[in-house]
């Protein structure tokens, strides 16, 4: 090859070089993702533990910019912004899931999820129907967030499901449906925002609601509610989705790799949090929390309660084929214990 040549090819090249590498980093996506989850938390950490991991195995092709702790809004907020391009994702809780689609309020149903094992059934035997639902709502399911269990916190002793029954129920102030439905079961809901538990609390506003231990210790609620009834109300869920329009500017390999890795994280985090349940109910009890078992005597009237609830749900919010496919496989399930 002579030296001309090499010269003339090199000239030759180097625009199509240019374009090549401008177009390799033109692909790079930067996923803006909001969530309420506060910074420094669990969850925040284990958002940006993947962000951190996608990054290094697609090179750097796809990263994460997160905005926790409502800094972007709240769920209805951070929902407007991915439908207009300013953000291309979030973690939902969900409830925020079901302002997509309302399947996603199957995880609100109180007392219908008993155990570890029977959520993990759930989402894994439904999570094809509801990344069906999802994607015709424009957004992709990535990953499935687990943020422990509700158990009720008391100001006053809560040693039987009559005393439950009897104390002023926290309610959020934003669902005026569910603290309906408690009146109609003959509890007494309260409905405040999230900020002002702990007043209510203290000065008595309030007498009892359903908290995660993690969420209890953190917050401090434990102090002025020091009795906790240890029966699961139900799980608090989440997931983390991104826009289809952002899902498509990855690449197939990229695709495979944030989900792949979204799984193993979620994995994770499943298996890491009822561990953690413990050593907050542990460490809330040497701070002076009282843990009363239900009494078994009261195990009819929590079942009553829960096929109350469960009927509402069904007839008023959750899709009743999503309810049924879920009790279905519940029942299944409990039958082959």
């Amino acid at each position: 090859m002579t030296s001309s040549f090499r010269r003339w090819s090199s000239r030759a090249f180097a625009p199509a070089l240019a374009l090549a590498t401008l177009a390799l980093a033109g692909s790079a996506q930067t996923l803006k993702l909001a969530t309420l989850v506060p910074e420094g938390s669990l969850w925040d950490k284990s958002v940006r533990e993947l962000g951190a991991a996608v990054q290094q195995a697609t090179a750097g092709r796809v990263k994460f910019q997160i905005y926790p702790g409502g800094v972007a809004g709240d769920e209805p907020d951070v929902l407007r912004k991915m439908r207009i391009g300013q953000l291309q994702g979030g973690l939902f809780s969900a409830s925020g899931l079901g302002d997509i689609d309302p399947a996603f309020y199957l995880f609100q149903v109180p007392l219908l999820l008993e155990t570890d094992a029977e959520v993990e059934l759930i989402l894994s035997q439904m999570r094809a129907t509801l990344s069906e639902r999802l994607a015709a709502k424009g957004c992709v399911l990535v990953q499935w967030s687990n943020v422990g269990w509700l158990r009720f916190f008391g100001s006053k002793p809560l040693t039987s499901f009559d005393e439950f029954k009897r104390r002023k129920q926290f309610v959020w102030g934003t669902d005026g449906r569910l603290a309906g439905w408690y009146q109609q079961l003959g509890l007494s809901p309260v409905a405040l925002s999230g900020g002002d538990v702990l007043t209510g609390l203290q000065t008595g506003l309030i007498e009892c609601l359903p908290a995660t231990p993690l969420a209890a210790l953190s917050l401090q609620w434990f102090r002025p509610a020091p009795h906790m009834l240890d029966h699961r109300f139900a799980p608090l869920l989440g997931g983390l989705i991104l826009t289809q329009a952002s899902w498509k500017k990855l690449s197939a390999e990229d695709q495979a790799t944030l989900l792949r890795l979204a799984r193993e994280s979620e994995e994770r985090l499943f298996a890491e949090i009822p561990k953690l349940e413990e050593e907050a109910l542990a460490e809330m009890q040497k701070r002076g929390l009282e843990v009363v078992k239900e009494p078994p005597t009261d195990a009819e009237k929590w079942l009553a309660l829960g096929r109350s609830f469960q009927e509402l749900f069904r007839t008023h919010t959750v899709p009743p084929e999503i309810f049924d496919q879920a009790k279905a496989l519940l029942e299944e399930h409990r039958s082959s214990r």
